[in-house]
């Protein structure tokens, strides 16, 4: 049965913000959650550039150019790519939560993924021109399913950056994340590259895409997990208005 994928994605991302609301986060801070939505597009704006110039001025114009080069060179570029997005990512986060209190990380880490799951759900629509293209059911449920442990990888590097932060430790926190970001975009990076390999290699990207959902949904839920607690046992500080 074929399926659209976007109304699944969008589904995705409101499990998860039901989620953090259902974890203990009933506040809704929408100042923190638009600050989220900048930084994705401010991350976005910076990400592609540092990606794709350096390949650029080797000579890489496509990704059948990087498969060209070989198998080593294909695992070099994407371990770059990983990199590149976990540093830039991660490190806006960072510069934004820096000085937050956990609870309003929380909120910005949710508005970053959100939106990041609004924008690919949006994009393939606004390229076809409105005509969304179709996916078998299993695979419409596995975006559904990747974008909510990817939300909820979010809020939890971005509240575990505020937590490093509070401690002194910002910049080791800020490693750690990055090098978690790296792994898990290295993965999607070489998965997205072997496509263009000829001839496919279709044994090695299937047990490579249950690899990388798996590791998406384990690691989603103890850093998610591993944040939360820690924000919650934060305490809830009543805000006074101001006349």
């Amino acid at each position: 049965m074929a399926m659209y994928p976007f109304p699944f994605i969008i589904l995705g991302a409101l499990l998860a913000w039901v989620t953090v609301y259902a974890v203990g986060f009933r506040k809704q801070r929408w100042a923190e959650l638009l600050l989220g939505l900048a930084a994705f597009f401010i991350a976005m704006i910076v990400q592609n550039p540092v990606q794709q110039l350096p390949l650029m001025g080797i000579g890489i114009r496509s990704n059948a150019d990087v498969v060209a080069r070989g198998t080593t060179f294909t695992v070099a570029v994407a371990l770059w790519l990983g990199l590149a997005a976990g540093f830039v990512q991660e490190g806006v986060k960072y510069s934004l939560v820096r000085e937050r209190k956990l609870r309003e990380a929380v909120f910005v880490g949710l508005g970053f993924g959100v939106t990041e799951a609004v924008v690919i759900a949006v994009a393939p629509v606004i390229i076809t021109r409105g005509l969304s293209p179709e996916v078998s059911l299993l695979n419409a449920l596995v975006s559904m399913g990747e974008r909510y442990f990817t939300i909820l990888f979010h809020v939890g590097t971005t509240v575990l950056l505020a937590y490093y932060a509070q401690k002194g430790l910002g910049k080791r926190g800020l490693l750690y994340m990055i090098g978690l970001h790296t792994i898990l975009d290295t993965g999607a990076a070489y998965y997205q590259l072997a496509f263009f390999m000829d001839p496919r290699p279709i044994h090695t990207l299937n047990i490579l895409a249950y690899f990388l959902e798996a590791a998406v949904a384990v690691v989603g839920i103890l850093v998610f997990a591993y944040g939360a607690l820690k924000a919650l046992s934060e305490p809830e500080v009543e805000e006074r208005p101001i006349w």
